[in-house]
């Protein structure tokens, strides 16, 4: 896996906006997900290609980038190799192999490790409206995986979660019931914790299995 993100910072803030996911060769959308906000992946000192990132969002997007020297290689942390086994089938023992492209999304893209912390900026800060989720058109009909957890669902991250959900073309990816509230949205990090043992998750993932892989 190969992972290009947008990254800035804003007055001692940092944030990562607009995320990759490469695998193989492919530069194909595969699909989206959405969480909570950027944890522990850092930019790293390995050069970017910007020509794959520009050639990425106008091929699939019809889209030029407005800053690519805000693009940046980053480090692969625990949760996309977690998204990465939701996308291709590990927990279901169906593992496949991917080639093309996972779009990373976020409801805040403050980056933080610590949750609490990016919640705790997220109220206070005069300048979350600017570093909220809001590329709803990049979804291009293809499968997306909600997975905001209890803050997305329940707490802070709500207003935005609710937003894009009720934004999005549910048909698109069959696994959700038409009814904010009556989802799960399960982070991959209580996916790697529970999917041995809850249904429900297993259900959700076996679904969207199946329409990643148009089975």
């Amino acid at each position: 896996m190969d992972v290009f993100a947008e990254f800035v910072k804003k007055d001692g803030v940092e944030y990562r906006q607009k995320t990759l996911l490469k695998f193989g060769e492919s530069s194909q959308l595969i699909g989206s997900i959405v969480l909570m906000n950027p944890g522990s992946a850092k930019p790293t000192n390995k050069l970017i290609n910007n020509d794959f990132v520009a050639d990425f969002y106008e091929s699939t997007h019809q889209y030029k980038l407005e800053n690519p020297s805000e693009w940046h290689r980053f480090s692969v942390d625990q949760t996309m190799l977690r998204i990465e086994r939701i996308f291709n089938g590990w927990y279901l023992g169906l593992e496949k192999q991917l080639d093309g492209v996972i779009q990373l999304f976020n409801c805040y893209y403050f980056r933080d490790p610590n949750l609490e912390n990016a919640i705790k900026n997220f109220r206070n800060s005069d300048n979350c409206s600017q570093f909220v989720f809001n590329e709803i058109n990049f979804f291009s009909e293809k499968p997306v995986y909600f997975g905001w957890g209890n803050e997305g669902k329940n707490g802070a991250f709500k207003c935005v979660a609710e937003r894009i959900f009720a934004n999005y073309d549910k048909s698109l990816t069959p696994i959700y019931n038409d009814n904010f509230d009556d989802n799960c949205f399960y982070h991959p990090s209580y996916i790697n914790r529970s999917y041995k043992r809850n249904l429900a998750s297993q259900d959700i993932l076996t679904k969207f299995h199946n329409i990643v892989f148009k089975i």
